[in-house]
C-alpha cells in the first residue's frame, strides 16, 4: 500500500503538462507494444497457413500416390490372372491364327517376333511387328478390333499409309505386344 501511495502522491505532485506527457508516453508504449504482438501473431498466422498448405500439398500427393499403387495392385492381380489362363500363350501363333481366321494372311508381307523386352519387375513383353499391304480400312478396323478383344494382346503401334499399287487400300506396320512371367532365374529359389 505504501508504494501505491508514494505514486499518487508523485502523480497529485505533477503539474498537468507533465501528467499528460506521462500520460501519452505510457500510452505510447502500450500502443508500440500492441502493435509488436499483432505483428507477431499475424506472422505466425501466416507461417501457420503456410504450413498447412505445404502439408495438404503434400498429403494430396501421398494421397494420389497410394491411389496408383492400389491401382497397379489391382492391375497386376488382374495380369496374373490373365496369364494363368493359358500359361503357354504365344504370340506368333495367336498372330498367324487371327489372321488367317481374318482372311488376312495374303496381305502380311512380313511377320517377326522381335524381341522379348525384360523390364523390372515379374513380367516381360514379347513383341510382334507385322506389316500389311494393300489391306482396306475394313480389315484393319477388324484385326485392331479382334487385338482389342483378347486382353492378353495390346496394340504398341500403328504406321499406316496409302498404298502405292492399289487405290483405296492402304500399308499397315502393326506392332502388338504380350506381357509374360519372367522366367524364374537359376538363383531364385521357390519362396
Amino acid at each position: 500500500m505504501e508504494f501505491l501511495n508514494k505514486i499518487q502522491s508523485y502523480l497529485t505532485s505533477l503539474d498537468q503538462k507533465r501528467f499528460y506527457q506521462y500520460i501519452g508516453g505510457a500510452l505510447g508504449i502500450v500502443a508500440v507494444v500492441m502493435l509488436l504482438l499483432m505483428f507477431q501473431y499475424y506472422r505466425k498466422i501466416s507461417s501457420l497457413k503456410s504450413t498447412i498448405a505445404t502439408t495438404n500439398e503434400e498429403r494430396e500427393e501421398v494421397k494420389k500416390i497410394l491411389d496408383k499403387a492400389r491401382q497397379i495392385k489391382k492391375d497386376q492381380k488382374e495380369i496374373d490372372a490373365i496369364l494363368a489362363q493359358n500359361p503357354n500363350f504365344k504370340i506368333a501363333g495367336y498372330f498367324e491364327d487371327l489372321t488367317s481366321r481374318l482372311g488376312l494372311a495374303q496381305k502380311r508381307s512380313s511377320v517377326e517376333e522381335v524381341s522379348t523386352v525384360v523390364s523390372e519387375g515379374k513380367y516381360q513383353e514379347s513383341v510382334l511387328q507385322a506389316k500389311f499391304t494393300s489391306i482396306t480400312m475394313k480389315d484393319l478396323a477388324q484385326l485392331l478390333q479382334e487385338i482389342e478383344l483378347n486382353k492378353r494382346v495390346f496394340t504398341k503401334e500403328l504406321d499406316i499409309t496409302k498404298a502405292q499399287k492399289q487405290a483405296n487400300s492402304i500399308d499397315v506396320s502393326l506392332t502388338i505386344a504380350t506381357l509374360e512371367p519372367k522366367p524364374k532365374e537359376l538363383g531364385e529359389s521357390s519362396e
